[in-house]
This record gives C-alpha cells, sequence and structure tokens, in this order.
C-alpha cells in the first residue's frame, strides 16, 4: 500500500516552520507509523474480549487553576480584531 503524505499542509495545520530535512524526517516516521498500524489489521483478534477501563479512577479532582493571560491566549491566533478571535465570515 502506497501513502501519501503532505507534511508540508500537516506542518501548516500545526503552525509548525519545518526545514527540508526535518519536513523529510517527519514524513519517513508518519510512513513507518502508518505501516506499523497497517500491521495490527492483519492480527486476528476474533477471540479477543474488548478491555474496559474505569474511566473514574482515571478523573483527577477538579482543582482551580489561573486561567491564560489575553497575550498568552492569542499568541497562536491567525487574527485578532478587539481582544477576540477573528475568523472568516460564514454565511
Amino acid at each position: 500500500m502506497t501513502q501519501s503524505i503532505d507534511v508540508e499542509k500537516l506542518a501548516k495545520l500545526s503552525r509548525l516552520t519545518l526545514s527540508e530535512a526535518e519536513a523529510a524526517q517527519a514524513k519517513e516516521r508518519l510512513l513507518d507509523l502508518l505501516k506499523l498500524m497497517e500491521n495490527l489489521k492483519e492480527l486476528d483478534l476474533k477471540e479477543v474480549q474488548p478491555m474496559v477501563a474505569d474511566a473514574a479512577s482515571s478523573l483527577r479532582e477538579d482543582l482551580p487553576m489561573q486561567g491564560f493571560s489575553s497575550e498568552q491566549a492569542f499568541m497562536n491566533a491567525p487574527q485578532e480584531e478587539n481582544h477576540h478571535f477573528a475568523i472568516p465570515k460564514v454565511i
């Protein structure tokens, strides 16, 4: 199976700047990951019972925490207007 991965598009969506060498390395790693996922499809799991975790045991106590400053909140925003996230108009 041949996979096509557009690393430049993924980097842009992730707001990452990658050199050509980093992009090539990222593509190679992503392709390796996809190969591993394909290997999982080959396993016969008909006799394996699904595992169920107790979600309540993994929850942490809800404690008040300090929020982000305006500067931190808008740091990676593509656009900001009057302390609001600016998004394209959708009709």
